[in-house]
This record gives C-alpha cells, sequence and structure tokens, in this order.
C-alpha cells in the first residue's frame, strides 16, 4: 500500500483549501520572519552570536525549508523562493570538508561533536535530509541531496566503521526516518543500512548521558524494538521511532517488526491518547506516563506529538491498509493538530490543553511558582523551543499526501481522508468533493483507466449509519469506473462522547462531538462558571454553519448547580437550565483570555 505525491494529489476546494492558503500567505512567511529575528537563519553562516542559538535551532530552519519546497511546487512566491535559496546555499557553503554540519557544534563546540546523545545533532541531521528530499522531489532542487550525500557518508563512517561516538543511537529520533526517505528516492543501499543500524542497535545499550535526567526509558532505549509493548518516554522520540519502524518493516517485509508497531500503536489509542488525538501526558519530560493518565488543565499534548503521530497513522496505514489508522489521523487533523495554530494563521500553541482555568493560570504565572505546569491560554508568535511552528506549516503542505492510498498490484484505491481535492496519475484518475466538517456528504468520481479496480471508503469511526456494502471499516466498490459519481451521506450529527472508566480525570464525564470535531466551551461565549456545568443529551443541540474561520458553532441545552453559601453541605445539588455555547476545540483562545473546558459532568 502507498500514498501518492503532491504532484498527484491535490487539494481543490473547501475547508482545508482554505487552511493551505492561509498556510501560504501567513503562517509560512510569520515563521520565516520570527526565525529570522531570532537569528534561526543567521546561525546557517556559522558565524557566533551572542547569546547563542539553540543547539536544534537547524532542525527548526530545515523543517521550514521542507515546507517552503512543498509550497513552492504549488505556488511560486518570489520572497519564499528567495528566502528559500539563501538558506540552502548557507547550509552548503558552510558544510565541512568531510561531510559534517552542525551550526552550533561547528560554531561553539567543534571538538565535542558526537559525544552529547541529548543534543539533537543527529535530529538535526534528519530533518535536513527530509527538507533535502523535498527539494529534490518537489523543486528539482538537488543542493542539499548532495549536502546529504556527503553528510551520510561521514554519519556512516563515525557510527558504524569507526565507531568512535559518544552514544550509539540518537537521544532524540528522527535521523532514521529520514534516511528511510533518502533511500525511498534514490535506492542508495547506505541510506537504508544506516537506518536499519540505528533501529537494531537501540535497546542494546544503556545510554543515559542525556540532559534534564532523560531516562533510557525518556529516549526508548529500555529494550530492543521488536520487543517493545508499551509506548514510553517523550513522545515526539517515540513517534519518530514508531515511524522508521514501520518504515523498516514495509521495506524489509519483517513481521515481528510489523506486529511490534501495531502493538505500540494500540496500546497508545486504547490507554494513552487525548480525545483530541493528542499524547505525551506529562509537561516532565514531554512524555507518556502511565495508562489513563490524561488529565485535562495540565495536559501536554504537544503539538509535535500530534503531527508526528499522524505521520505514524500514514505509515501504519501504508503498512497494513487499516481503516482505524485513517480514523486516528482524521481525529489528530481536525483537533490536536490544528488547534496548534491560530485562527490568523501567525500564533501558536506548544502545548494543547483540554481544559483552562484561567484564574488558576494566572496566580501561578504572577508569582512564578516552580514546577506548577500552568499551560498557556493564548497562543503566541514563537517560542525559545520553536519546533512546533515549522513543524505546522510543513504539515498542512503535506496533506494531499495522506487522503488517497492504493494497492496497484491488487488494483484497490482507497480513500482514506474526506477533504475536497484530485488524484492523478497512471493508476487512476479520482477526485472529491467534501463539506467536512460542517456535514458528512461527499461525492467521489473515478476513472479506473479500463482496470477493473476495487474502490474503498473508509467509514469514519464517529458514523452509527448502517451500510450493506460495508466490510472492515471501508465502504467497498468494485467495477471499470468510468467517471461515474458516488455520493454518500455520512450523516454527521451532535453526539456524546464518553471515557473509558480508568480515566480518573473524566470518569462520569461526557464531551460533546460533531462528525470529527471535539467541541469546547469558552467563558467568553457563557456568562457563568464553566465549573457549574452539567450535560445531559446532545438531542435538542442547535448546530450553526458560519462561514467564519470557526466553521461550526453550537448551543446546547445543559444545567447549572445552584450555588450554595457553605464550601461543602450535606444537601444534594440542585440545577437550573442554561443555554452552552460551544465551538471546535481548534478554534479555542482566539478572543480574549478566558476559561475553557472541552469534559463536562453527565447528568442522567
Amino acid at each position: 500500500m502507498k500514498n501518492f505525491s503532491l504532484k498527484e494529489s491535490r487539494i481543490t476546494d473547501g475547508f482545508w483549501a482554505s487552511r493551505q492558503t492561509l498556510n501560504a500567505e501567513h503562517t509560512i512567511p510569520a515563521v520565516y520572519k520570527r526565525f529570522k529575528e531570532t537569528g534561526r537563519f543567521d546561525v546557517l553562516k556559522c558565524k557566533k552570536q551572542d547569546p547563542p542559538t539553540h543547539y536544534g535551532s537547524d532542525s527548526d530552519v530545515a523543517k521550514w525549508l521542507e515546507a517552503a519546497a512543498y509550497l513552492l511546487s504549488r505556488k511560486e512566491d518570489k520572497q519564499i523562493r528567495a528566502w528559500y535559496d539563501e538558506a540552502v546555499e548557507d547550509i552548503c557553503k558552510n558544510q565541512r570538508e568531510d561531510g559534517y554540519f552542525n551550526s552550533y557544534y561547528q560554531t561553539y563546540e567543534p571538538n565535542e561533536i558526537f559525544t552529547k546523545r541529548g543534543d539533537h545533532e543527529l535530529y538535526c541531521a534528519g530533518h535536513l535530509f527530509e527538507a533535502a528530499v523535498a527539494g529534490k522531489e518537489y523543486l528539482n532542487d538537488d543542493r542539499l541531496l548532495r549536502f546529504s550525500e556527503k553528510y551520510v557518508d561521514y554519519i556512516y563512517e563515525r557510527f558504524v566503521e569507526k565507531q568512535d561516538t559518544g552514544f550509539v543511537t540518537p537521544g532524540h529520533e528522527e535521523i532514521e526516518l529520514a534516511l528511510y526517505r533518502l533511500y525511498n528516492l534514490t535506492k542508495v543501499e547506505k541510506y537504508k543500512t544506516l537506518a536499519n543500524h540505528f533501529l537494531n542497535v537501540r535497546g542494546h545499550y544503556d545510554q543515559c548521558n542525556e540532559p534534564y535526567n532523560h531516562s533510557i526509558l525518556d529516549s526508548q532505549n529500555h529494550l530492543p524494538i521488536r520487543e517493545q509493548t508499551e509506548a514510553v518516554g517523550h513522545a515526539v522520540r517515540a513517534m519518530y521511532l514508531y515511524i522508521a519502524m514501520a518504515d523498516m518493516a514495509k521495506l524489509t517485509g519483517d513481521e515481528e517488526l510489523r506486529k511490534a508497531t501495531e502493538i505500540l500503536f494500540d496500546d497508545v489509542t486504547q490507554k494513552k491518547m487525548y480525545i483530541t488525538g493528542g499524547i505525551g501526558s506529562s509537561h516532565h519530560g514531554e512524555r507518556f506516563t502511565v495508562p489513563y493518565d490524561l488529565e485535562n488543565y495540565t495536559s501536554y499534548a504537544e503539538t509535535c506529538a500530534s503531527i508526528a503521530f499522524a505521520f505514524f497513522c500514514d505509515r501504519m496505514q501504508q503498512l497494513t491498509g487499516e481503516a482505524k489508522y485513517g480514523h486516528v489521523f482524521e481525529r489528530l487533523l481536525y483537533n490536536g493538530i490544528l488547534s496548534g495554530v491560530s485562527l490568523d494563521g501567525e500564533h501558536f500553541f506548544y502545548v494543547n490543553p483540554l481544559e483552562m482555568q484561567n484564574e488558576r493560570k494566572s496566580f501561578f504565572a504572577g508569582h512564578q511558582v516552580p514546577f506548577v505546569h500552568s499551560p498557556l491560554s493564548k497562543r503566541i508568535k514563537m517560542f525559545d523551543c520553536a519546533c512546533c511552528p515549522p513543524n505546522i506549516v510543513r504539515f498542512i503542505e503535506q496533506l494531499p499526501t495522506y487522503i488517497w492510498y492504493a494497492d496497484e498490484e491488487k488494483n484497490e484505491l482507497i480513500l482514506s481522508q474526506y477533504i475536497s481535492s484530485s488524484l492523478s496519475n497512471d493508476f487512476v484518475d479520482a477526485s472529491i468533493t467534501s463539506s467536512f466538517p460542517q456535514s458528512g456528504k461527499i461525492c467521489v468520481k473515478v476513472d479506473s483507466k479500463g482496470k477493473k479496480i476495487t474502490l474503498k471508503l473508509r467509514i469514519p469511526q464517529w458514523c452509527d449509519k448502517k451500510f450493506e456494502n460495508a466490510k472492515d471499516g471501508y465502504l467497498v466498490y468494485e467495477g471499470v469506473f468510468n467517471g461515474e459519481e458516488i455520493c454518500v451521506d455520512f450523516e454527521m450529527k451532535v453526539r456524546l462522547a464518553y471515557a473509558n472508566g480508568n480515566v480518573w480525570q473524566n470518569s462520569g464525564r461526557t464531551a460533546v462531538t460533531y462528525g470529527p470535531l471535539v467541541f469546547c466551551a469558552e467563558s467568553t461565549d457563557n456568562d457563568f462558571a464553566l465549573a457549574k456545568v452539567a450535560i445531559s443529551d446532545a438531542q435538542n443541540a442547535v448546530l450553526e454553519k458560519t462561514n467564519d474561520e470557526y466553521a461550526l458553532r453550537l448551543q446546547l441545552p445543559a444545567y447549572l448547580v445552584k450555588n450554595t453559601k457553605a464550601l461543602y453541605t450535606f444537601e444534594s445539588p440542585e440545577y437550573e437550565e442554561c443555554s452552552l455555547q460551544m465551538v471546535p476545540y481548534f478554534a479555542w483562545a482566539n478572543r480574549e483570555d478566558g476559561d475553557m473546558r472541552v469534559w463536562f459532568p453527565y447528568r442522567k
């Protein structure tokens, strides 16, 4: 099973076309400008700055370059092109003769190269390799590809041949999946060999020399990859590892490894995932903790973790073809990822909480209480650790590649995400018009070019409509398609969702959903304390479809606990009716500061 390139698949209209326009016109330029202001592009010249930028800055720039390559392949922009060319030239010009490049280490610690496992050297290299793949594939620009060839040779020499480095595997995974991308583009065996090496030696060495007292669990070095059954440690690192494991399983046919990725995916989705798709519940180590630990206010759910999780879903879709991976991708797409960027496209969340208690946040922020995690109640332009903004821009530009999948040997075409788009290649020509997320209506046209094929349309997890042609999570159509139109209504409804009873924080609570969207309430729209609200059903919900960035707003009949004078009482609570105003979770925190809530007590 494979997905399709940006040369073959394009978003054409609707909700996500407007997001791509926003990304091109506002978000990509805004990220560049903030990176320029904070010295992240200037460090590529390998000249000292005061103070030095973060040792991971190269990765920030590399993700922006990758996004720019995708954008320029669909829409020429002279300014973006100029910024792109200048950065690429600086990288190539300042690469050492032996192939090494890391702006921080070359400038500040040249005698410490490959001695500190936690300092992201190989992570930065991986993102540069991904930018190289994008540049070559979509712009026919091989400058970074030639750069990567030399750099891989140097890394291979140090880690495989000489084995003279201060660590054996990367502290922050990323290079492994990037090497597989290089291999898939070029078919150079060394890239695959080096990726296999980094994966196969993981878990065989105790490497604890990381900052912040990270343990071998935090960097997924606790067990060999085929023996790992629980998602542990830093959530982004874990996802990048699992992506590479899936890549390796697909390339090598390793069934033991494939099974390991499926077990790890199920552990995350059944025990450690927020309703928004967010993962990594603890701010300490940005990590997974124990099963069902899904706190709302102090949730971490880093934007990068959600994006990495979506990439993992894509790899598992390619590896297995199963519908469940498309389900989780959709959950992430409309909630945990999209919440990371503001409606104006120029402000960002690093952390995505499921609850905001603004007074509490203000107290701890004002008193600078140590060791207390208080999430931001508004997105900001940039972070000291700036990984999330460029990750968002490259993800939105890549989105067309996650809509359609095919197994051409079996003459099978899968439509996984309902995004208005077109697909054209030697296998098929196809298109979809979609009203997601405002309604569940879609229409698909396919020209199978004289071949009999099997067309599969993923039945969304939230859809309770019964279909006669449903099989294994898909609507299945077979035949020779000559452009006939297939229209389906998945019948989006306002529905209440409930958490597993083992989730302490949300046992006995409910959340409001509509199709793929999770809704939340903000104090800005409600003149009562959100802490007092209880919900009983969604039958009388009033949904308003809007033409603004919110797309949808919701009014829901609910109940308000009447105040008592005492802090505690022996009298059972009394309720009065109220109308709860709600917006999609992705759109919260775009107005004034205030409280926010996703989960509410359920009242029968």
